[in-house]
């Protein structure tokens, strides 16, 4: 919870267009009435389980995994998403931490991305209803399930996540939208997925690796390692640079 406050930017309100972004608000929206219920019953534990499951599963492990390439490029949308959910986060999770919110929201005020003197003195938050999209949110979590199938398919054949393959094949009993299929494919680094009806879900990776997709993976390596340089000798994006390769 504490390290994804040095993701946070200042930020204005925008038109939200990506399907992972109207995700993430329709879940935070979802959080805010279901822990806002829990603690007027009485059951912390029931709110702080909510929580923890919340900002791990669904905001740290997958939101901002899914966003990470947007987050490096300073997109606008994901900017203001990432600020919205975590002020509200923080103000859900003061009851229960109330240290820890604290601490983050003064850091937060010092950098003029929060006005109120004190997270205890915050407004708690109120669900939208209209952002609320269960169907959504279920398609999303059958959509978190395939890509953990495959990320281990992965794993297994010990192809590493940088390497493009062409296509996966993926076994699922729910119907998924095209632009959740492309969160797929880019999640598993896949040109094309072949959804298959199935009770069961499962992933099948095509492991060829033809030269063209090989060249892709090298050109990938050599632009992290080049991101990697930029950042550690403290370049900003507007310097430009000279720069060398040296290869087989």
């Amino acid at each position: 919870l504490y390290n994804i406050s040095r993701l946070i930017e200042n930020s204005k309100t925008i038109k939200i267009n990506k399907i992972e972004d109207k995700w993430i608000l329709s879940k935070l929206n979802s959080l805010i009435k279901e822990v806002s219920k829990e603690i007027e019953n009485l059951h912390p534990h029931m709110a702080t389980k909510k929580l923890q499951d919340f900002w791990l599963n669904n905001l740290s492990r997958g939101y901002i995994q899914m966003t990470r390439e947007r987050i490096s490029n300073d997109d606008e949308e994901v900017q203001y998403i990432l600020k919205e959910v975590y002020i509200n986060l923080l103000k859900l999770c003061a009851p229960i931490i109330p240290f820890t919110t604290e601490e983050i929201w003064q850091q937060l005020k010092e950098n003029k991305i929060v006005k109120k003197e004190s997270v205890h003195l915050s407004s708690w938050p109120k669900a939208d209803v209209k952002l609320i999209n269960k169907k959504l949110e279920e398609e999303f979590e059958e959509a978190l399930k395939i890509i953990e199938k495959g990320l281990a398919e992965r794993d297994k054949e010990q192809i590493g996540l940088k390497w493009p393959l062409a296509q996966a094949e993926v076994k699922s009993n729910k119907k998924l939208s095209k632009e959740l299929q492309r969160v797929i494919e880019s999640q598993l680094n896949v040109k094309k997925i072949n959804l298959l009806d199935n009770k069961e879900i499962s992933v099948k990776l095509d492991l060829k690796i033809t030269p063209e997709l090989e060249a892709e993976g090298y050109a990938r390596n050599i632009t992290r390692a080049v991101q990697s340089l930029r950042k550690k000798i403290g370049l900003i994006k507007n310097d430009k640079i000279e720069l060398h390769l040296v290869v087989d």
